[in-house]
């Protein structure tokens, strides 16, 4: 094997345009970041995700115009400020002269460490003659010593660099961990971007370029590699480079190679494995071992099915200290949450090595239940048992490899006081202005500044004055009936007493206080809120094809459903309480969606033969045609302003995601192209700052849920979940959330994500019933 070199690189990072693969979110992002004039940015992720390898490429692809230094923290770890700082101003030194922006007479060697990076960097700025320099700090948290507040100096140290040098930015990697335990001003002006596996696409290119023409694949081993190795770059590399020593010779690899290799690596020591494996509690080690035992389960683990594996080995096995682990491992990364009830291994090889090296009945030996159980919140009066998880807060080693179990607060309990406590006081206030002792601005809800600022500025404190209470007239109290958040539409399946037929609902924005609509025998779909929040345009089968309807929401006061009876069939005007039928003919319409002033909709229709877009008023009339291509075109939505028109269409062969103008009067309208992937991508819809879009693609074999910047860039899986289908994002109305619905957990349900995928939560969780086609209320 001598004079055959390995393409695949084991545990370095990658530092060439060769060997790097995906990431151009990323890349663009910070791109976009520096043309925006932003100062302050920080990549951060799960260790060894590429963090490394993401700024060594930076060079290579950004602008001329933006110069790049790089310091690496790691090997200055329980360092001082002052000694890092030293090794910063050598480093910088070294590069501005290479770059031929300092000579040697301006290094100041007898400054303070301080002083002197803050001289070297004033002195570069007459020869960057307006361009910016970059300078990027790897591994911030390698110099924290196990606490992030320790960070705070160089961070103060950082913001005065920052103000004192017009030109520079700052480029911060940190692991997610540590990011997400920093307090620190500065951040307020801070833009971050988060590290996660790669795409499907770039972990078949890391698995096959390097080694093309030199190795052959057989069907399935590419995506088996990725799954073992969960798209992780560093562990997909390490299998790759343990492959390629195995099986260059025969030049060919097949499924059973792939078993040989993965037993190889399973019997090497592997630190990183063995580090989170000491670094755990005993309920956390039982809960690994179950996760790993659970051999059958394809996909997320649900919490029930952990703790009903281990009441094999051991009855007594307490399910709260369970869910405890659960927790406190996806809070370390090694799980990922996968909603409210399941998990997986954030690295499935981890899962490999568990199996191979820990037994479940073993481990559950050196568990003390008693003593945990003793540990947990004591249960409410009348003995009724707790079902809160708590989040653990531990971090740290304890003897023996295994951390030190902590008692832990009852944050569900301070929660429900705190919220009694806030609710009390809130209707004092109430009380107090509708009599006329308080004006109502005193409590009415002020704006917040956002985390995201367009250059750096360090939040400075303002000042506050309180309104001084003035007599005003008794006003009288308004009770209002507040409609639910969701509205969205749903069947039963296995013996529910919900119709097999698909009905429309509604429901709070925490699932709670569900409430039926339609009575119809027919199905009713697709269902979308006014922009104002008074009206229901859905799709209905009741007149044997898809037409569009309109119901007034008022019209929900009363008869608590949409259609009585369920006998209107279109009859009704919108000051009537029946649905108006606004399309009337015999061809199939279906997606509709509002325009932003709420007088017209929008639909397709294949009413010319084909799938095209047409514009209609809200009560039917000003039937306009908008696309007439021939090709197919679905599903098209509105921008907040107005002005654009989103929609998926086959133009190209396969549905993708195009814009076009929205007022366009007479004359063509040019689409301009989002998406460009070889799958099918559906079901746009701008943000309500309409700055960027929401969409479901099968590119990666599944469907999942994606976001774009509104011009196309930055395209991001945030469901990422292999195992399911996941159709129909929806915003929020502050956008700070995704609602969608899955199969990942058996049936169709309804979740909501955050706008970067975590936190997901099944909202329906129920078994008997499909839900999809959910809409927020604006």
């Amino acid at each position: 094997m001598s004079n055959l070199v390995n393409p695949y690189h084991a545990g370095r990072p990658v530092q060439g345009p060769a060997m790097f693969f995906g990431r151009d979110d990323a890349l663009i992002w910070v791109e976009q970041q520096l043309t925006l004039d932003r100062r302050f940015l920080i990549v951060y992720g799960p260790d060894l995700i590429g963090k490394t390898s993401l700024v060594h490429r930076l060079p290579d692809v950004l602008p001329e115009q933006v110069h790049c230094l790089y310091f690496e923290c790691k090997p200055h770890r329980d360092k001082s400020l002052s000694q890092v700082l030293a090794a910063l101003a050598g480093g910088l030194a070294h590069q501005l002269m290479d770059k031929g922006l300092a000579s040697p007479h301006q290094v100041d060697t007898a400054a303070d460490s301080a002083t002197a990076v803050k001289s070297l960097l004033r002195q570069t700025v007459p020869a960057l003659g307006g361009r910016q320099l970059l300078l990027v700090l790897d591994d911030v948290h390698r110099l924290a010593a196990d606490d992030p507040l320790s960070l705070a100096p160089l961070f103060d140290f950082l913001t005065t660099l920052l103000a004192e040098v017009p030109p520079l930015r700052l480029l911060l990697t940190l692991s997610d961990l540590d990011y997400g335990q920093l307090t620190h001003p500065s951040l307020a002006g801070a833009v971050a971007f988060r590290l996660g596996p790669l795409s499907s696409d770039a972990a078949h290119q890391l698995i096959t370029r390097p080694a093309q023409g030199a190795l052959r694949f057989d069907a399935g081993v590419v995506k088996r590699i990725a799954d073992i190795n969960s798209n992780h770059p560093y562990y997909l590399h390490l299998f790759c480079y343990t492959l390629y020593n195995c099986c260059a010779r025969e030049g060919w690899i097949n499924q059973s190679d792939v078993d040989a290799v993965l037993e190889e690596l399973l019997a090497l020591p592997n630190e990183r494995f063995e580090t989170i494996w000491d670094q755990s509690t005993g309920a956390e080690r039982a809960a690994l071992a179950a996760l790993a035992g659970l051999r059958g389960a394809h996909g997320p683990i649900t919490r029930q099915e952990v703790i009903n594996y281990l009441r094999r080995f051991d009855p007594g096995v307490v399910p709260q200290v369970i869910l405890d682990a659960l927790e406190s491992l996806a809070d370390r990364g090694v799980l990922v949450r996968m909603g409210a009830l399941s998990y997986r291994f954030a690295v499935n090889l981890f899962r490999y090595w568990l199996d191979r090296h820990t037994d479940p009945a073993e481990v559950l030996t050196g568990v003390d239940w008693d003593r945990l159980s003793t540990r947990l919140s004591a249960p409410p009066v009348g003995g009724e048992e707790v079902e809160t998880e708590i989040p653990s807060q531990r971090r740290g080693e304890g003897e023996e490899g295994e951390a030190e179990d902590r008692p832990r607060w009852d944050f569900g309990r301070l929660s429900i006081w705190g919220l009694t406590g806030t609710a009390l006081i809130g209707l004092a206030l109430l009380a107090l202005a509708f009599a006329g002792v308080l004006p109502l601005e005193t409590i009415e809800p002020t704006a917040t500044s956002a985390r995201v600022s367009g250059g750096f500025a360090p939040p400075a404190p303002t000042a506050t004055s309180t309104p001084v209470p003035t007599p005003t007239p008794t006003r009288p109290l308004v009770v209002a009936r507040s409609l639910p958040a969701i509205v969205y539409m749903a069947r039963g399946v296995a013996g529910s007493d919900v119709p097999p037929t698909w009905q429309i609902f509604i429901m709070n924005a925490d699932g709670t206080n569900r409430q039926r609509l339609t009575e119809s025998d027919a199905d009713e779909i697709t269902p979308v809120w006014s922009p104002d929040g008074q009206r229901i345009a859905f799709v209905s089968l009741r007149d044997g094809n898809r037409e569009i309807y309109v119901i007034n929401a008022d019209a929900l006061a009363g008869t608590g459903t949409l259609a009585g009876t369920g006998t209107l069939a279109g009859t009704g005007t919108l000051g009537s309480a029946g649905p108006v039928n606004v399309t009337q003919n015999q061809a199939e319409d279906w997606t509709p969606a509002w325009s932003p002033d709420g007088q017209q909709l929008a639909f397709s229709s294949n009413r010319q033969g084909n799938w095209e877009i047409f514009v209609v008023n809200a009560d039917g009339s000003g039937l306009r045609q908008i696309t007439n291509d021939g090709v197919g075109n679905l599903s098209p939505v509105w921008s907040p302003d107005g002005q654009t028109m989103a929609y998926a269409s086959k133009r190209d062969g396969n549905w993708e995601i195009y814009t076009m103008p929205a007022l366009v009067a007479g004359g063509p309208r040019r689409p301009r192209r989002l998406t460009f992937s070889e799958g099918n991508d559906l079901a746009p819809v701008f943000s309500p700052q309409g700055d960027r879009i929401a969409f479901e693609s099968n590119r990666e074999g599944n469907v999942e849920i994606y976001v774009m910047n509104a011009d196309g860039s930055s395209q991001r899986n945030l469901s990422n979940l292999p195992y399911a289908d996941d159709h129909g994002p929806v915003w929020s109305p502050d956008g700070r959330q995704l609602l969608f619905y899955s199969n990942r957990e058996g049936n169709w349900d309804l979740f909501v994500m955050t706008d970067e995928g975590e936190n997901v939560i099944n909202l329906t969780n129920t078994p008997d019933v499909d839900e999809q086609a959910p809409a927020w209320r604006p």
